[in-house]
């Protein structure tokens, strides 16, 4: 009995580059159900991927730092997916290939764009042995704050290390109320410590409700971190920060949570906004549209998004990022939907203790109930993508 088997090759290639929300929940869908007659490959500069949502919970303890963790050699296998861990250098949107520093060009037939932001410095002058800890990239915060910690610990002997945080928003104020539990299990419960928030705002917590800002504020007081309001650093050097003020704080380090930028490979693409580095699709989606470029099989997304209706830029956060999956989903033959970007959503702020403050249509709340509210949705979301269970 002769037995014929015949494999029919892929002739489309689509290419996640960057495994953030969007493209990940594209991943698991794929998982789900084949595109059959397309191979899907994976490409990320590191082989796990973090949920920034519980980072300020791993800081506190709350969480081990695997449970914010998704291991993209196993989430891509499981979906019969290919994964290349590399640096990404350049995009030859003519020849749709993506470019590499070690190996060669990656050809695509569509691609779709999710390498979320880097860290902006704006026009902020930085001097060699400046001890700055930028959060992004999220992969390799936790390792190098520990290090910068155990070489601050060091130099200051028993005297209280000052730890600067640039930024008022909620990344850095999770930051501010978090830290002090990874502190002590990092250097002993003895430690002693002096946290500062600085940001160029008037108040903390920007765009949030006044009573949600005034919560934030009573929080870190009683906690004992001083709120520099209404300065802007212009000026990191080794030891100090100088404010345009002119006046200086000095710091052991000094952690950078301030907002984000797209980052040089969408400029270098022309995919980028003039203006808090927007994608080419997120001016797409100021005729209504989400929109892929077909032609160029090019699709992008970025957190900052221009509203259709009134072009107002509508702010970057993660929220709204983790809402793109499912119009962004591959589906074949299927038309363009009508989008309009998210506006509100649920704010809810970890402040380290079981407890959580948050906001919600207009109402401002606090309790260990939101904690709890905030765990189930973290949770649950991160469940999904920590699922290596193979594909039928």
């Amino acid at each position: 009995m002769l037995l014929l088997i015949v494999h029919t090759l892929p002739d489309k290639d689509i290419v996640l580059l960057g495994i953030g929300h969007t493209n990940a929940h594209v991943l698991r869908m794929w998982r789900m159900r084949l595109l059959s007659g397309a191979r899907l490959t994976c490409v990320s500069n590191e082989a796990v991927a973090t949920y920034s949502g519980m980072l300020p919970g791993v800081l506190a303890g709350q969480y081990p730092p695997e449970r914010m963790e998704v291991d993209l050699v196993r989430l891509s296998a499981a979906a019969g997916a290919r994964l290349v861990v590399g640096d990404v250098t350049g995009l030859a949107p003519d020849r749709q290939e993506l470019l590499f520093a070690d190996r060669p060009p990656m050809r695509f037939d569509v691609l779709s764009i999710g390498i979320g932001s880097v860290p902006t410095f704006g026009d902020v002058r930085i001097a060699d042995g400046a001890r700055l800890v930028p959060i992004k990239p999220m992969q390799t915060f936790l390792a190098r704050l520990n290090r910068r910690l155990g070489d601050a610990a060091g130099a200051r002997g028993g005297a209280p290390i000052r730890i600067a945080i640039v930024g008022g928003g909620a990344g850095g104020v999770e930051m501010a109320l978090c830290l002090p539990a990874h502190l002590s299990e990092c250097l002993g419960e003895d430690v002693r410590f002096a946290i500062p928030i600085v940001t160029a705002d008037e108040q903390l917590a920007p765009r949030s409700l006044e009573r949600t800002t005034r919560r934030v504020e009573r929080v870190l007081t009683s906690r004992g971190v001083r709120l520099l309001t209404g300065r802007r650093v212009v000026e990191v050097d080794a030891g100090t920060m100088t404010f345009d003020d002119r006046a200086v704080e000095e710091a052991d380090l000094i952690l950078w949570a301030t907002g984000a930028a797209a980052p040089p490979l969408l400029g270098s693409a022309r995919a980028a906004h003039r203006q808090s580095g927007l994608s080419a699709h997120a001016r797409h989606a100021a005729d209504h549209r989400r929109r892929a470029d077909l032609r160029r099989g090019r699709f992008g997304r970025h957190r900052g998004r221009i509203d259709s209706k009134s072009w107002r830029l509508c702010g970057q956060a993660g929220t709204r990022a983790v809402g793109q999956p499912a119009p962004c989903a591959l589906r074949r033959a299927a038309p363009l939907r009508r989008y309009a970007p998210q506006h509100g959503f649920l704010k809810l702020l970890t402040t380290g203790d079981g407890r959580a403050i948050g906001e919600w249509r207009g109402v401002s709340f606090e309790g260990a109930w939101c904690w709890r509210l905030k765990n189930f949705i973290d949770s649950r979301f991160i469940d999904k993508y920590q699922d290596y269970t193979p594909m039928v």
